[in-house]
């Protein structure tokens, strides 16, 4: 796959992962319009934080880096019965372990939520709504577990709509549980938790079609001594145990943040999830296709593809990342009351997000440069590196946390959580040059100054129309909307004028990717999907 290639399958991604990240909003705005950023929202915050660490663990995460190598090795060197065959047995023993991994979780819920909450203990009915909504959505990691063997499968075979798509439907679940079932319960955080749960089952449902039209025929065979599946297990337990720091850096957060008054743990989520909301629309699609690209080149033993792919990839990431940052945290204020300001949310919860906000702006570049070269390790079938660089990255933040909480508050987590990332993504990149070679760095500095020049004009650009646009002024929704996106709209045009005239490589790159004339087959594709 070429450039071109990899910018088409990324933007076929993206531009779905946009549609999701725009209903992921939606469903964030529902929350705190009906949680607000008090007790019950720091309660679902830290019950779904449980959920998604186990859906990272055994889902997406870990299962994805280690499947997808191994099926493009087995798929290269076995027939294609041989191929389902082996995932169907993968699929059926995977859905065992997760009905164990469940059972366990609900059993140890109130010793679980007691390490990862403990400041909740002392508000009464906080640590025991806390426990109930952990075990109300425990079953939710069964289905998007099994959810994620069909979306690495799809990936796989390079066909990325549907798995793309279905987070958009557990968004719209969400939301429509915020706004139906949350009335029916004394505590409405208990009718959201039963919209993730139905919302997991249909991320699954929604990939079946597209899996039986590749070729899976789901029949029913359980087996752990099956090479392939022994090999990814090989693979997984390490992958398990990088992601699992990872997510726990983000418990950590919500550990340190229920030790800060109420709401600090609702203000790290909401400004995390808008961070999240700008990373994932380019950065989860990039490191998508990556994964895949890297894994075919690695399989040839094509060395010099793979450092060419991730060279490109990180020019790319920070022609995207860098200006983000700046612009999130020059607009953070203006963003989360945007945003968030409404309901139960209110003016005191968007300074707390907005100051959380600035600091994990800064981490943007980074969190994405490690999600690209991880994809690296991963495609060689190395995810004990990536373990490694984890675990000190945890370290660090554990020590920034404990140093910058009481001075900065929920601003010092974040803040520990963005220098975390730079120290884990400048030892992946460290590592992997010590044993492939060095990137093409001359290139990357080229590249850097001129993002960098038009990041600046881009920031100077928010800060003036910010102000002519009277933001500070307007008293309603439509007209602090109409001013933050009239900024946000004119000083991208800024930094892609300055890009033109500065004569960018990257956006020279983007602007070749013309979508292709859909064939038959494509058709039916997506037809079928």
């Amino acid at each position: 796959m070429t450039h071109k290639g990899i910018l088409k399958s990324a933007g076929t991604i993206g531009g779905l992962t946009t549609i999701s990240r725009i209903c992921g909003y939606f469903r964030d705005a529902s929350l705190a319009i009906v949680l607000g950023a008090g007790g019950s929202m720091d309660a679902f915050t830290i019950a779904f934080r449980l959920a998604n660490l186990f859906r990272r663990l055994l889902g997406e995460g870990a299962m994805m880096a280690a499947f997808v190598p191994v099926f493009a090795e087995y798929r290269a060197n076995h027939s294609s019965e041989e191929l389902w065959k082996f995932v169907s047995k993968f699929f059926y023993t995977l859905a065992l372990v997760l009905v164990g991994v469940v059972t366990l979780q609900m059993v140890f819920s109130p010793t679980i939520v007691s390490i990862m909450s403990p400041g909740f203990m002392k508000v009464a009915g906080k640590w025991e709504l806390t426990v109930f909504l952990n075990r109300l959505m425990a079953p939710y990691l069964f289905f998007v577990g099994l959810a994620a063997v069909l979306m690495a499968v799809l990936n796989s075979m390079k066909s990325y709509a549907v798995s793309a798509a279905n987070p958009i439907f557990f968004n719209l679940m969400v939301i429509f549980s915020a706004f139906t079932l949350a009335k029916a319960f004394d505590d409405p955080a208990v009718g959201i938790a039963i919209g993730v749960l139905f919302g997991g089952v249909l991320q699954m449902l929604v990939q079946v079609p597209a899996a039986w039209q590749k070729g899976m025929r789901f029949v029913p065979s359980i087996s752990f001594r099956h090479p392939a599946i022994q090999r990814i297990s090989t693979l997984m337990i390490p992958g398990m145990v990088g992601i699992g720091i990872y997510q726990i850096n983000l418990l950590v957060d919500s550990i340190m943040g229920s030790l800060l008054p109420e709401g600090s743990v609702s203000a790290i989520y909401y400004s995390n999830r808008v961070v999240e909301l700008v990373q994932g629309i380019f950065i989860v699609s990039f490191a998508t296709v990556i994964l895949t690209e890297m894994s075919r080149h690695a399989a040839q033993k094509n060395e010099r593809e793979m450092k060419e792919t991730l060279s490109f990839s990180l020019r790319m990431v920070s022609f995207v990342t860098i200006p983000a940052s700046l612009g999130l945290a020059i607009l953070a204020q203006p963003i989360t009351q945007v945003l968030f300001q409404h309901g139960n949310f209110n003016a005191t919860d968007t300074e707390r997000t907005a100051f959380a906000l600035v600091f994990y702006a800064i981490g943007i570049f980074f969190v994405a440069g490690a999600r690209i070269v991880v994809q690296a390790f991963y495609a060689i079938q190395d995810t004990k590196t990536p373990v490694r660089c984890a675990f000190v990255s945890l370290v660090v933040n554990l020590i920034g946390n404990w140093l910058l909480m009481h001075p900065l508050k929920q601003g010092g987590i974040a803040l520990a959580t963005s220098l975390a990332a730079a120290v884990n993504f400048f030892q992946l990149l460290s590592i992997y040059q010590k044993r492939f070679g060095l990137i093409d760095w001359e290139m990357y500095k080229d590249s850097f100054v001129r993002i960098l020049t038009q990041s600046i004009a881009m920031a100077f650009s928010c800060t003036i129309f910010l102000k002519l646009f009277h933001f500070e002024k307007q008293e309603h929704l439509l007209g602090q909307a109409l001013a933050l996106f009239g900024t946000i709209g004119i000083s991208l045009l800024v930094y892609l004028a300055f890009a033109m005239i500065l004569k960018s490589k990257e956006l020279a790159a983007f602007s070749k990717v013309q979508p292709p004339a859909p064939s038959d087959a494509d058709i039916q594709e997506a037809a079928a999907e």
